[in-house]
Formats: structure tokens, C-alpha cells, sequence
């Protein structure tokens, strides 16, 4: 709890309850975040649920470094008893982004690769059949997807972005700038296009309202390689990552064909970027 607790306020801000202390309280289920009190039930083990037969939820070995209860649900005490969507429809505000503090944490205690690979653990727990945001007003809690679709999603955002000290000071500001507060959707975008100086609406609508993920169509000739985007939104554009001849470089992909020439290897950084590719 006490590194942790040292990592969350480095990159989230001050805890938000720091008058009301910090409890951890067993419990006789596995967890649950409240406002300074988080119940806890995780067998005094690392991983997930320990001692019952899954250890490691995520799929991936980092887990089982630390007490996976007591990251995650403390992380609420940012991201759902702090920051608080209006709405269930919004509620990757809160399990999106306190999945993304996992990461946070490993990347912190363990480096940035092993965050990498913490967070494309994930993968293979999203389902995609319906939208990370659902109908409003409707007492509406949406699928799994907002935790494990939320991670990836928050992820590509950081590297789109592109600027990790840009990016760590702008997740503090967006903490801090709604400390106990409700927000929206809406409020979030609007903060992160006016830190970053920049227009994610199109990139948050095809992640947060269509179940499906952007797809990069490439199709190679020669010593050429042809791409754009297939996606729901309309003039979908985003940035991302190849590696060609193994060097990164910078693609801005529209919906309209594009070329560059290739006489070597080529692959997208697929695990910076959460998107599906599909070559023609």
C-alpha cells in the first residue's frame, strides 16, 4: 500500500480523502472500493483472487508481482470516488481509467515495458459486442469492456500524444482540475483537447461509441506499401507508429489512400496502438 499510495500521488495528484485517512478493511468477498475504505478479501496474496483458483487475471505474469485488490481498488479513490461520472453510460471514466492506474503502478515500480505488456494483457478479455458507452439516463451499466477496452484505449491516447512528460502532466491535471467532482464524456474530451491543443473527438467516438475498433487496411506492392483507416466515424484520422527497416516512423492515416515506400520489413507498434489490421 505504501509504494503505491507514494506512485498514485506522483501521477494522479494529493489523495482525495487525505482528512478522512486511508483504511484497507477485510472483507469476506475479494474487494470493493469506497470512499477511504476500501474492503479487502485478496488472501494477503499477489495476484487476483489468490488461493481460489485464478491467480492472474490479467494472463500476464506482472500480476503476480503485487496484491492486485489493493492497486486496483485504491485507484477508485481517483477515478470513481473522486472523479465521478454523472451517468452509468460514463462509467469508463471510472473502471477505464483505475485499470489504466494498474498500469501506472507496474510502470512505476517495474519499468515501461513490463506496463506495456500489463496492458495487452488485456486483449484477450475484450468482447466488443456493444459500445464502452451505452443509453443514458437508464441506470445502464455497460459491459467488461469499459475496464479492458478502456486500458487500450487510454493507452493509445498517451501514444498518440507522443509526449510522455506532456502526457503524465496532463493525466495530473485532468485529476486534479475535477478533484471531487462529476463529469461526462464530454468534459473529458473537452479537457484533453484543450491541454493537448488538439481534436480527439473523432478518435474517442470510435472507441467509446462503436463496439468496433479502428481498422488500418494496408496493401503492399512492391517496394510500397499503400494504407488508410476503415472505421465507423466518418473522416476518422489518427496518428501511429511503424516500424519499417527498424526504425520508427510516424504515419497520419486518413480514410483516404496513402503510400510509402518500404524495401524492407514493416509492422505497426500494435502494442501502442489498439486498432485491427487488415492486409488487402
Amino acid at each position: 500500500a505504501k509504494p503505491m499510495m507514494v506512485t498514485y500521488q506522483k501521477y494522479f495528484g494529493e489523495y482525495p480523502f487525505i482528512e478522512d485517512g486511508y483504511k484497507l478493511i477485510q472483507a469476506p468477498y475479494t474487494g470493493m472500493e469506497h470512499q477511504s475504505a476500501v474492503t479487502y478479501g485478496n488472501a494477503f496474496q499477489n495476484g487476483y483472487n489468490s488461493g481460489r483458483g485464478n491467480p492472474d487475471w490479467t494472463g500476464v505474469g506482472i500480476s503476480l508481482k503485487f496484491d492486485f485488490i489493493i492497486i486496483h481498488e485504491t485507484g477508485h479513490e481517483w477515478f470513481g470516488n473522486s472523479l465521478t461520472s454523472y451517468d452509468f453510460a460514463d462509467a469508463w471514466i471510472h473502471e477505464g481509467w483505475c485499470t489504466y492506474a494498474e498500469a501506472v503502478y507496474v510502470e512505476d515500480q517495474f519499468g515501461y515495458d513490463d506496463a506495456i505488456k500489463y496492458i495487452n494483457g488485456y486483449k484477450s478479455k475484450v468482447g466488443s459486442k456493444y459500445p464502452m458507452i451505452g443509453p443514458p439516463s437508464v441506470s445502464h451499466w455497460p459491459t467488461s469492456d469499459i475496464y479492458f477496452k478502456g486500458i487500450l484505449f487510454i493507452n493509445t491516447l498517451r501514444h498518440i500524444i507522443n509526449d510522455d512528460d506532456k502526457w503524465w502532466a496532463g493525466v495530473k491535471a485532468f485529476t486534479t482540475s475535477f478533484k471531487k467532482s462529476h463529469l461526462n464524456t464530454a468534459d473529458v474530451l473537452n479537457f484533453f483537447n484543450g491541454y493537448f491543443d488538439d481534436d480527439f473527438e473523432k478518435i474517442f467516438d470510435q472507441y467509446l461509441y462503436f463496439n468496433e475498433i479502428p481498422t488500418l487496411v494496408i496493401s503492399t506492392n512492391k517496394n510500397q506499401i499503400k494504407y488508410r483507416w476503415k472505421s465507423n466515424v466518418e473522416g476518422f484520422d489518427m496518428p501511429l507508429d511503424v516500424k519499417i527497416q527498424g526504425i520508427i516512423t510516424r504515419l497520419f492515416p486518413t480514410s483516404d489512400w496513402q503510400t510509402i515506400a518500404s524495401e524492407g520489413d514493416f509492422s505497426v507498434l500494435e502494442n501502442l496502438f489498439y486498432l485491427n489490421i487488415e492486409y488487402i
